[in-house]
């Protein structure tokens, strides 16, 4: 779907009314409570599509959340526009080339320390603060050791447009190649997490559809919430909806649709655990989606919305994570390697 330019504002400013609600975490000592943090990723969400959904009042979760808070536009200018670059620049605050990662098919495992969950662990001692990543793409988001990806295979059936095993070497056999030849090999020294998932406390990927994340997801809530707690809850919708359908089909807006219902279930279950109140609800996306196309090779256009008052800027999805450590009370000066991306909380 398709906005034009100027009328984003107008919509924004409709959709998100002001409301009193807490404020974002202030500067806390290691020893008290620092609050927690959701980050929610839908993966692959056009804007566009967003922002005229959330106009039909179909994303009625994005708006409540958004109306006590704020959505802020945010976009990518460096990294490419798939996954893998995406949420390492999400979940780091650094540039995915600067890492390595640069591209689905060529990456290699973020550096020890460098994502959110370990400067959280590292901030508050490891056993004070709970980390949780869980996600339904596997693959893009995963852990793996050393192993190795087919270099030419193609990465989706070109007409039923389903998913190849082209990222494994046990199940690639009958996946056809680029070029009609036979499947050549590279060597990987691992995936992004591989070193993350030692520092969180609970990893999970390949969850598949939203329910599944969903309902893993209120399981945690319910595991870890009686100490402080950071996670991100990803979400394949509405990406896969968009590579098997286009962004223009109604399966893409029922990704959405879904995703903001697992939003609403989440905010429920914190509710319901009493803690939603000093949490601050973050919901993004990796990159866009072309108009009208199954791909998103080019599509830099995202968006940040949250619960929490402090008002926020327009920004770069490098960002996410500086905002979030800045939240709970991180120097980021102090921070090292310095980060690529700033804090968009308003001086």
């Amino acid at each position: 779907m398709k906005n034009p330019d100027h009328k984003l504002a107008f919509f924004l400013a409709l959709l998100l009314a002001p409301a009193a609600v807490m404020a974002a975490p202030a500067a806390v000592p290691p020893e008290a409570d620092p609050g927690n943090v959701v980050l929610v990723g839908w993966d692959g969400a056009q804007r566009d599509h967003v922002m005229e959904l959330l106009a039909a009042g179909k994303l009625p979760n994005l708006q409540k959340l958004s109306a006590e808070g704020c959505l802020v536009l945010t976009g990518v200018t460096t990294g490419e526009t798939q996954t893998k670059p995406g949420w390492t620049e999400i979940l780091t605050g650094y540039s995915a080339p600067r890492l390595g990662i640069n591209g689905n098919r060529n990456y290699k495992p973020i550096p020890a320390g460098y994502t959110v969950f370990e400067r959280l662990k590292a901030r508050f001692g490891a056993d004070k603060i709970a980390a949780i990543f869980l996600t339904g793409k596997i693959n893009n988001l995963g852990a793996r050791g050393p192993h190795e990806i087919c270099r030419n295979c193609i990465s989706r059936d070109s007409v039923t447009r389903v998913k190849t095993k082209w990222w494994s070497d046990k199940d690639v056999t009958t996946v056809k190649t680029k070029n009609g030849k036979p499947p050549t090999w590279v060597s990987r020294t691992g995936e992004p997490y591989l070193l993350t998932q030692k520092h969180v406390d609970l990893y999970a990927s390949g969850l598949g559809p939203a329910a599944k994340v969903g309902e893993r997801a209120l399981a945690a809530l319910d595991a870890y919430s009686k100490k402080p707690f950071f996670a991100f809850f990803h979400f394949e919708e509405p990406d896969e909806q968009g590579h098997l359908y286009g962004e223009n089909s109604k399966e893409f807006s029922e990704g959405l649709i879904e995703a903001d219902r697992w939003l609403g279930e989440i905010v429920k279950k914190l509710e319901t655990l009493g803690v939603y109140k000093k949490t601050i609800v973050y919901v993004t996306t990796d990159h866009g989606f072309q108009e009208n196309g199954f791909e998103h090779f080019a599509a830099p256009q995202t968006f940040l919305a949250t619960n929490g008052s402090k008002k926020l800027k327009d920004g770069d999805r490098k960002d996410i994570t500086p905002t979030i450590l800045e939240g709970y009370g991180l120097d980021l000066k102090k921070i090292k390697p310095p980060l690529d991306g700033k804090s968009l909380f308003s001086k």
